[in-house]
């Protein structure tokens, strides 16, 4: 899920907001978009058309990594098609940043005066329209794009801002191919771990294909890390350690798995970028 909440007037009305209603050609509110089509105004229809979507394969990844402080910074963003997605039509990237904790007060809020709010945009690297991106084979293709943003450290409390990036078709259904949805604040590189004190770290993320490995293991145990390619093709494999260097030549999103001696499990993933 990558929810957003668009005022047509009021204090939070901007640029962004003015875009989307006229993406989705409505004036009025409440209007409500599950997956670029319209649902019902009642929450108790939210999961069904949730449900729905969710039984529909998904075949676009989406990486994303912002470099910044409270001021602003530059986004980045990998769009993988992992085959022919079989569209017709324009496709285009989105992504904002949304500000939570609003607290509603003062004037033009109308009903909402004094609710707290969620996902409120208030930056947008890829612009108010979005940017157009086209996947052609071989599979899976991976696109980049990138973009600046701006904040405004007296209005925006850093550790309240999120970010929502999806991508969707342009035309036609406006079919949602998938959304990703993330702090702002996540820290450089993606890493997972398993209960304990198992931990694996793959970064830079992105990276220009060198990155490092590093993987924290239990006492008495040893472990093995896998890096694979969006296919599933192993590229390396070696001992689980501390820091060990990687170098893959092409670009794409690589999964790095570890598995211990005694059948635990740790995943990342990182993409490559240049």
């Amino acid at each position: 899920m990558a929810p957003l909440y668009i005022f047509y007037n009021g204090p939070y009305t901007n640029a962004f907001n003015s875009g989307r209603f006229s993406f989705y050609g409505v004036s009025g509110t409440p209007t409500v978009k599950m997956d670029g089509t319209p649902s019902s105004y009642t929450p108790s229809t939210y999961p069904t058309a949730i449900a729905n979507r969710l039984a529909v394969p998904c075949h676009v990844a989406i990486e994303t990594e912002f470099t910044g402080d409270s001021t602003g910074g530059t986004a980045t963003f990998l769009i993988t098609a992992e085959e022919d997605l079989g569209t017709t039509g324009t496709i285009k990237v989105w992504s904002v940043v949304i500000q939570d904790s609003v607290t509603a007060t003062g004037t033009g809020w109308g009903g909402y005066t004094g609710k707290e709010l969620m996902w409120l945009p208030v930056a947008w690297p890829l612009g108010t329209g979005g940017q157009v991106v086209s996947f052609t084979g071989p599979y899976p293709r991976t696109v980049e794009l990138s973009g600046d943003y701006t904040l405004d450290p007296a209005r925006h409390l850093y550790d309240d801002l999120r970010v929502v990036t999806w991508v969707q078709l342009a035309t036609g259904s406006k079919q949602v191919l998938n959304a990703n949805y993330r702090l702002l604040s996540d820290p450089e590189g993606i890493e997972g771990s398993a209960p304990g004190s198992l931990a694996l770290h793959a970064g830079p993320n992105p990276c220009d294909g060198q990155f490092t490995v590093t993987a924290t293991l239990p006492e008495g145990l040893t472990g093995t890390v896998s890096v694979f390619d969006i296919t599933g093709r192993m590229v390396e494999s070696f001992p689980a350690g501390n820091g060990t260097g990687v170098s893959v030549l092409n670009t794409g999103l690589y999964f790095v798995r570890m598995v211990t001696s005694d059948g635990q499990t740790a995943g990342a993933r990182i993409a490559v970028v240049r």
